[in-house]
């Protein structure tokens, strides 16, 4: 399948602001994703920052979960010092122009992709990232696929018949009511309540709008129930949750907003960029 090649129709507008410990920036006009994975041992925020300044990305983010060896694990708690990048797993396809970079199949996940640099066309599904993808990145869990909201629970309108599961999948009589679609890691950040860090990314395709939601761990922030209504209110077709937890890392301008916590800056190996 061809791919469109990069394309700068006129200049991408960033903005960012900091609302009561959530940070919110925004690009319009003309957004590329890339695909970021640290091939060397080196601190992740050391990796971001230097491709940020080669590439000249002006927003990035941390990427896929990763999960280590017990070894691996080990040498973190009782060592410190960057681990070596094959040392962690990332969980999910990361795709950069069709190309497979790293990462595992994750059934049970859903992915981010950039599917046409020249119509800015995002989407968000179910299953692996397309290899076919300009950029994507899988192992996520579901905030809104195709504008349908994911939270904790199926919810549905008003006339759904009794019987309509409140949890996992539905049937093609409940499906035409649905509003929102269950979902287990949805669940599981929303359990981990409002300190829990959080980083997230969606796209209005229509107003050709990113929108990227950065929490730091450990602070009084938002449920993951409100960072789903942020990105409803953006109009975003398609919006998923990237590694949350201390993993949560945001680099603007130039300058971290975020920062990872001290283990995971060891061994973290993915991010996501944007310019």
């Amino acid at each position: 399948m061809l791919r469109s090649t990069p394309v700068k129709i006129g200049m991408t507008v960033f903005k960012h602001k900091l609302i009561q410990n959530i940070h919110l920036s925004t690009a319009t006009s003309g957004v590329q994703m890339v695909m970021l994975v640290r091939s060397g041992k080196e601190y992740f925020t050391d990796f971001i920052e230097r491709e940020a300044k080669s590439q000249k990305l002006r927003l990035v983010v941390n990427g896929s979960f990763i999960d280590l060896s017990a070894t691996a694990s080990f040498k973190v708690k009782v060592f410190g010092g960057p681990l070596t990048a094959n040392e962690s797993l990332t969980l999910g396809r990361v795709i950069q122009d069709g190309r497979l970079l790293d990462g595992t199949e994750e059934e049970g996940k859903f992915y981010f992709s950039q599917n046409d640099y020249g119509a800015e066309k995002f989407s968000a599904g179910s299953g692996v990232a397309p290899a076919s993808s300009c950029s994507a990145i899988g192992g996520l869990a579901p905030i809104i696929v195709d504008g349908l909201a994911y939270g904790a629970q199926n919810l549905y309108k008003l006339g759904v018949p009794d019987d309509a599961p409140l949890t996992g999948d539905v049937s093609s009589t409940h499906a035409p009511h649905l509003v929102q679609k269950s979902n287990a890691m949805f669940k599981d950040i929303l359990a981990r309540g409002l300190t829990v860090g959080k980083t997230a990314i969606g796209y209005n395709n229509l107003k050709k709008s990113l929108l990227v939601v950065s929490q730091a761990h450990g602070v009084e922030g938002i449920s993951a129930e409100r960072v789903q209504q942020l990105f409803t209110g953006h109009g975003a077709d398609s919006a998923v949750f990237l590694d949350c937890s201390d993993s949560a890392t945001l680099y603007f301008d130039g300058e971290f907003k975020v920062s990872p916590g001290k283990d995971k800056n060891e061994f973290l190996k993915v991010a996501v960029g944007f310019k």
